[in-house]
């Protein structure tokens, strides 16, 4: 879908690829933004996901077993030069050099799902989000993931306040890379 409309997406082409695949596998979405690829081997996964109009999208780390997976991804718009500067301006990616970084405020850490409790999965999530002037965090989506942490990640994100990144002392919205730490309960 796209992140910003939340509208479905049709024509966006989605690979799959993972060492226990030989070659790629590929598909196209719907009308509703759907696709299937089936007789997938059991594995870790990485995607390709592209359309036209948007920024290409990789997540890695979808884990295939032997039955159907669900996966729900946002493609960002890219954005355009030719759009009026009336407009609102679409978020920058952020700059260190140029702007002084989101500081949090308030928010929870992820929670521990059972499945990566029981699978013992823990590592570092990358993670891309765009933090807003009024410092809410939405339009996420994983760049490096954990397996079955995912979700966990991304609500604890979207749920945490930040005072907004600032250029040139003004805030700005920011396409902001969270980098989580997973470490398992003790």
């Amino acid at each position: 879908m796209d992140a910003t409309s939340r509208a479905p997406l049709t024509g966006a082409v989605v690979t799959a690829r993972s060492p226990v695949l030989l070659g790629e596998q590929s598909a196209v979405t719907d009308e509703t933004g759907a696709f299937e690829m089936t007789m997938l081997t059991p594995g870790t996964y990485s995607l390709a996901v592209r359309h036209e109009g948007f920024l290409p999208f990789a997540p890695q780390g979808l884990v295939v077993h032997d039955r159907r997976v669900r996966v729900r991804l946002q493609l960002i718009p890219e954005r355009n030069p030719d759009v009026d500067e009336a407009s609102p301006a679409a978020p920058l990616e952020f700059d260190d050099a140029t702007m002084t970084r989101p500081a949090m405020i308030s928010g929870p850490e992820p929670e521990y799902t059972q499945e990566a409790i029981e699978r013992r999965a823990q590592g570092q999530m990358t993670v891309k989000c765009v933090v807003g002037v009024d410092g809410g965090v939405h339009d996420c989506r994983v760049l490096k993931g954990v397996p079955f942490m995912s979700k966990a990640v991304l609500e604890a994100l979207e749920q945490r306040r930040y005072h907004p990144a600032m250029a040139r002392g003004k805030p700005v919205d920011v396409y902001y890379t969270f980098k989580v730490r997973l470490t398992l309960p003790q």
